[in-house]
């Protein structure tokens, strides 16, 4: 995993030179989620360019890592050429907050992000030509939708009804003209500093949560792939960076897999509920691994 933090200048370079518009040339990864994706970017702000591919705030903007989250690293060490970024994740969203609600009202859930996109990009403006080939549309979706509602009675029936919600925002996106999708499934925050404080049942009880919720996202997926013609679906597992990085904390410069620190990197944890860059530096791994295709480079 690179630190470098520097961008790649030579396909932008040969964009100029042949007098091709840059946003022509450029791939998409427009992206929803929560904090675990939030980059602080204001669509109605600086628009993303080779200088700064998150276009506002600056690289690594606003995030919960104490440095790079997932996206910023995609871009960083994954891209295969110039990559965009349009990121409408917020804080503490949820996918539907009638559902379940998040911490403020004043959160975007999943169902306002996609209707930011359907209010800005979605007609493919002159500075974001995205189109069905040049573009990824990453959701990271449900770390609040399952930790906030795992103890619930009848938690079965809600994560059926957010599911279901889930891919009828994917549907918009698809009828907008989104063909290559990749999923983030929920990893095990049942093993984050906050809930290791947790009674073992409540552990054990999100656990099985978190499984269920990640098998009705398979599922989902599975069904809306094989009903909508034309499309790429991938289902990242995200509990595998996490696992990895908790079993051999010593590797990614952590004493232990529970201590945090708001630096992101001398521990695995950022503060007690978010990993540190560690950790997003793996999933970003992860997703453009199981991508496997053209926007990310080769993984050797």
């Amino acid at each position: 995993m690179s630190i470098s933090h520097r961008f790649r200048p030579i396909a932008v370079a040969a964009a100029l030179l042949a007098g091709t518009n840059l946003a022509q040339a450029a791939d998409y990864l427009i992206t929803f989620g929560d904090s675990y994706s939030q980059t602080g970017f204001n669509v109605s702000a600086a628009k993303p360019s080779a200088a700064n591919p998150i276009g506002n705030p600056p690289y690594p903007g606003w995030t919960t890592s104490g440095g790079p989250n997932w996206i910023g690293y995609l871009l960083e060490d994954y891209s295969a050429s110039t990559l965009l970024s349009y990121n409408f994740a917020y804080g503490g969203a949820t996918v539907n907050a009638s559902l379940v609600k998040p911490y403020q009202p004043t959160v975007k859930s999943l169902i306002d992000q996609v209707k930011q996109f359907s209010d800005s990009i979605a007609p493919k403006p002159s500075y974001a030509p995205w189109n069905a080939e040049n573009s990824l549309f990453a959701i990271w979706m449900g770390v609040n939708d399952v930790g906030n509602s795992f103890w619930l009675e009848n938690v079965t029936e809600l994560h059926g009804k957010i599911m279901q919600d889930y891919f009828e925002e994917v549907e918009v996106l698809y009828q907008a003209g989104a063909r290559n999708f990749a999923f983030l499934n929920v990893p095990p925050i049942n093993k984050s500093p906050m809930m290791l404080a947790q009674p073992e049942e409540s552990r054990e009880l999100e656990a099985t949560v978190i499984a269920k919720f990640n098998q009705l996202l398979v599922d989902h997926a599975n069904a809306f792939a094989s009903s909508h013609q034309g499309v790429k679906i991938v289902v990242v597992d995200t509990q595998a960076p996490f696992d990895a990085a908790i079993a051999d904390p010593a590797k990614y410069g952590s004493k232990d897999a529970t201590c945090f620190n708001s630096d992101g990197k001398t521990c695995l944890w950022f503060n007690d509920y978010h990993p540190g860059t560690a950790i997003h530096g793996l999933v970003a791994e992860a997703v453009a691994r199981t991508w496997n295709g053209s926007i990310f480079r080769e993984i050797n």
